[in-house]
């Protein structure tokens, strides 16, 4: 996850580093911006995996996990 972060940000950093020796500036392109954007697309890849792992592991979602459920259910009362 951290290696995807960082190839972004530095191809942002290339694109920022590119158009200034083109003398093409945004104001809001910048170091820190891009840094900012690094730090936001961190915590949405954090929770893309988050709800991903909570929507494998929930036992509602699939036959397996349902079939799991009641077997798991049946030797509880056991």
């Amino acid at each position: 996850m951290k290696d995807v972060v960082m190839q972004v940000t530095g191809f942002l950093m290339v694109i920022m580093l590119f158009l200034g020796t083109l003398n093409v500036k945004f104001n809001w392109l910048t170091e820190e911006s891009i840094s900012a954007f690094g730090v936001v697309l961190s915590a949405g890849i954090a929770l893309v995996v988050t709800l991903y792992t909570i929507y494998k592991n929930h036992y509602g979602f699939t036959d397996r996990a349902k079939e799991q459920k009641k077997f798991l259910e049946r030797n509880k009362k056991l």
